[in-house]
This record gives structure tokens, C-alpha cells and sequence, in this order.
């Protein structure tokens, strides 16, 4: 079932050049930071509050002249029709949609311990060796993971972490010691 941010996000995405995508892209993406890092800035930019009128001009007055006509028009055309507050579900469809055009995969890798640009560099040359993707990698660090890792492609997810391993090997323990007796 197609959802309605993502009938948005197929208009916009038809009209563009890669190039102009990329950069519409990266800059709905820089709009919902900006949204989630200011205190009422959600509530403002999205139109929850006051009247469509005033909604309308405030839009205007935010955006125009500071970004680009797709996305300016973009936001004229979800504000016109009460729908700014579905822009996370269209920009999140942009980029799957983009992604996906581009021959793109996000590939996100939890590790324990922060990685530098080197060791990043080296796992998105061999992800796209092994998987014959164009890897873009989402790393986060969680360092209750102990040591190793977790790498979720798509909807597969390999987890070499400590913590699982541990986890692993309690349940073989647990699971032997009931045979024992």
C-alpha cells in the first residue's frame, strides 16, 4: 500500500536531475534537523499552530529565498493541502526512493567503540565488494554491546557482538545444566 508521503515524495523525486536530487535531499533532511533541534520549531514549521492564513504566511516568510524552489513549492503544496505534518514521511521516502534510483543501500553498523574514517572507509570498500552495492553506511556506537558489532542490510541483520555471544552461550549453559539433571 502506497502511503501518502510517499506519493509526495515520487512527484518531487520525478522532476529532478540526480544532482538536483541529491541536493533536495540533504537539504528536507537539514529542514527536519533544524525542526527537532528547536524548542517549537516543529510545531511552527509543521502548522500546528494558528490558522491556515497565518500558516501560510509564516511558511513564506520562513522559507522562501532560503531554499530551493522544489522544496519551497513542496512545502506550499503539503501546507495548501493541511499536510505539513507528514514532511518526516516524505523525506524519509525521498531519500528510500532516491537510494533505491541511485542504486544506493543503507547499511547500518552498531559498533562498541567509535570508528574512524579509515576502518569506516575499509568496511564500505568490502560491503561493496562482497554485496555488490554502493554502501551508505549509518554508524552509531553502543557501547553496551561489550566488543564486536551489529550490521543490519535491509532487513537481514548480522549481530557478532559480545554481548550476543554471551547471551548465547548463558542460554547453551542454561539449556546443558537442565539435561544434567
Amino acid at each position: 500500500m502506497i502511503q501518502l508521503g510517499d506519493v509526495y515524495a515520487q512527484a518531487l523525486l520525478a522532476g529532478l536531475s540526480e544532482e538536483a536530487a541529491d541536493a533536495v535531499a540533504e537539504e528536507l533532511e537539514g529542514i527536519l534537523d533544524l525542526v527537532h533541534s528547536i524548542p517549537g520549531a516543529r510545531e511552527l514549521v509543521l502548522g500546528l499552530l494558528g490558522r491556515s492564513e497565518d500558516r501560510s504566511d509564516r511558511l513564506a516568510r520562513i522559507f522562501r529565498g532560503r531554499v530551493s524552489e522544489p522544496v519551497d513549492a513542496l512545502m506550499g503544496v503539503l501546507e495548501r493541502h493541511g499536510r505539513l505534518t507528514i514532511l518526516p514521511a516524505v523525506v524519509r521516502s525521498f531519500r528510500r526512493r532516491l537510494n533505491g534510483r541511485q542504486g544506493r543501500v543503507e547499511i547500518f553498523l552498531t559498533t562498541a567503540v567509535p570508528m574512524d574514517d579509515a576502518e569506516r572507509a575499509r568496511i564500505e570498500q568490502d560491503l561493496a565488494a562482497t554485496m555488490g552495492i554502493k554502501p551508505l553506511l549509518r554508524a552509531s556506537v553502543d557501547e553496551g554491546l561489550i566488543g564486536g558489532a551489529v550490521l543490519r542490510v535491509r532487513d537481514q541483520v548480522y549481530d557478532s557482538s559480545v554481548k550476543t555471544q554471551l547471551a548465547k552461550l548463558r542460554q547453551q549453559i542454561v539449556a546443558n545444566s537442565h539435561i544434567a539433571t
